[in-house]
């Protein structure tokens, strides 16, 4: 965000709840495990290549969503009010 990040694509296998309210973070989950768990905080489902759906036709929802995004369409996380706490450019050491 420092160096002029406006919006954020981020990609999570483990399910990280990131929601970096400076700007509309898209979160991708690798799995769709990961995707099912979190649903309810994760805005694409990359996991569908492995069950047969084409990089082209996730890339194209990923780009489409990137759009909406920058549009002001809300992500799950900003519709739920999450990223406050992510943002600290003081913070020494790694956050949990």
């Amino acid at each position: 965000m420092a160096g002029g990040c406006t919006l954020v694509a981020f990609t999570t296998g483990r399910g990280s709840c990131f929601g970096f309210k400076p700007a509309p973070s898209l979160k991708i989950a690798t799995n769709s495990a990961t995707y099912q768990r979190m649903r309810g905080d994760m805005d694409i489902n990359a996991g569908r290549v492995l069950e047969g759906v084409t990089v082209e036709e996730v890339g194209r929802e990923i780009f489409e969503r990137l759009i909406a995004l920058a549009s002001g369409e809300p992500s799950l996380s900003e519709a739920q009010d999450i990223g406050e706490e992510e943002f600290n450019p003081w913070i020494l050491g790694a956050t949990m």
